[in-house]
């Protein structure tokens, strides 16, 4: 008995929707960041962590460098000088103020020359809150911390002698962000005797369930790009790492003059070497596992012999001497054939100009043309450039 043609359309009908919408869903699930997501986006994971007054000045800030068993927070001061758009520079906290937690979160990560995908921001009156909601830190203290207490009217000097410090969740906040006086410890250094009081007795003295219901409490409250499962995540790991996989470093600055003015720069060596050892995990070697050629690129007479004889004299090998395919190099390179821990190996060892670190994929046309003078089981290639100077 032959069926209802009007009911077999009808069925083939259906069963397309239902393909249809199966794809569709399917489509968003496998193009949507899942939950969860932030510990799978590499070995590591960064996350800017900014603390701002209630005028979205920053109060704070630090990169937290995560894996799933160990941590590294690298608190940036908020009055360094970095580069803005306009070509100018400024300082990060006046980026932030003005462009918002994007913003600032792609300006310190240019800084850094690191990837920093996710940003979490929040007024310094939740974190207040958050201390005292675990009844305060007792904060051991080495040296003196003597800073001036904006928070309070009329604005108080405090001094704090060596020893355990127990505050309360708003003198625990200035303690952090307070500027310094004669004979303090350092802002950076009270943010990270604060920062690792807070890991011990209040992340890691909490259950991850009463963590997680605090986290969901203030998630409203949070600037963020994570999602809630994010961090939840983030804050797994913070309860989970043991203190002996906490490290909790400072961006190297100096106070210099300029025009008249005493402002805050990054150093810039020290700051790569240590995002290259603590942030992207690299061992350094030593000298004489590193097989270099040297190549002139400014065109100053025997600038390659004399490059090649001063790391000779350091330990490093050398494989070729030679001049570049120009002299119009600006400023020196060095192109990484094997080991990128051995580039800063060299970079170190260099007195300090500028020197750059590339890669054969990005330094396409220049390694081509010096590729067939480069002797094999060569590790990297030192091009110097304009700018270079020996000691």
């Amino acid at each position: 008995m032959r069926g209802n043609p009007v009911r077999k359309q009808v069925l083939v009908i259906a069963s397309v929707a239902l393909v249809i919408v199966a794809g569709a869903v399917a489509w968003y699930v496998l193009t949507q960041r899942p939950l969860g997501s932030i510990l799978e986006q590499g070995e590591r994971t960064n996350l800017l962590v900014i603390a701002q007054d209630g005028t979205g000045t920053a109060g704070a800030m630090a990169v937290l460098s995560l894996s799933s068993d160990d941590l590294v927070f690298l608190l940036v001061p908020t009055d360094v000088r970095v580069k803005a758009d306009n070509g100018g520079v400024a300082p990060v906290s006046s980026i932030l103020s003005e462009g918002g937690p994007e913003e600032g979160t792609r300006t310190v990560a240019e800084l850094l020359g690191i990837e920093l995908p996710f940003y979490a921001a929040f007024d310094r009156a939740l974190l207040e809150g958050w201390i005292d909601s675990f009844g305060g830190v007792t904060v051991p203290l080495d040296e003196a911390a003597i800073y001036a207490d904006g928070s309070v009217e009329p604005a108080m000097r405090v001094e704090m002698r060596p020893g355990g410090q127990a505050l309360a969740g708003r003198e625990a906040v200035a303690f952090a962000v307070s500027p310094s006086l004669a004979g303090d410890v350092g802002r950076l250094a009270r943010q990270a005797a604060l920062l690792r009081a807070v890991l011990e007795q209040g992340v890691r003295a909490q259950s991850t369930g009463t963590l997680r219901s605090g986290i969901r409490a203030d998630f409203p409250s949070i600037r963020t790009n994570c999602t809630l499962e994010d961090l939840f995540q983030v804050a797994e790991v913070l309860h989970g790492v043991p203190e002996s996989d906490v490290h909790a470093l400072s961006l190297p600055t100096q106070t210099v003059t300029s025009d008249g003015e005493t402002v805050v720069e990054p150093k810039i060596v020290e700051t790569e070497r240590i995002v290259a050892t603590s942030l992207k995990g690299l061992d350094l070697l030593t000298p004489d596992e590193v097989n270099v050629a040297v190549f002139n690129g400014n065109g100053i007479r025997e600038m390659a012999s004399r490059t090649a004889a001063y790391l000779r004299a350091r330990g490093f090998a050398i494989t070729r001497i030679g001049n570049a395919d120009s002299f119009d190099y600006s400023p020196s390179y060095i192109v990484v054939l094997t080991d990128e821990a051995k580039a800063w190996v060299v970079r170190d060892a260099l007195p300090p100009n500028e020197v750059r670190i590339v890669f054969p994929e990005t330094f396409e046309q220049s390694y081509a043309a010096l590729q067939p003078y480069v002797p094999v089981g060569t590790d990297l290639l030192l091009i110097a450039g304009q700018g270079m100077a020996l000691e």
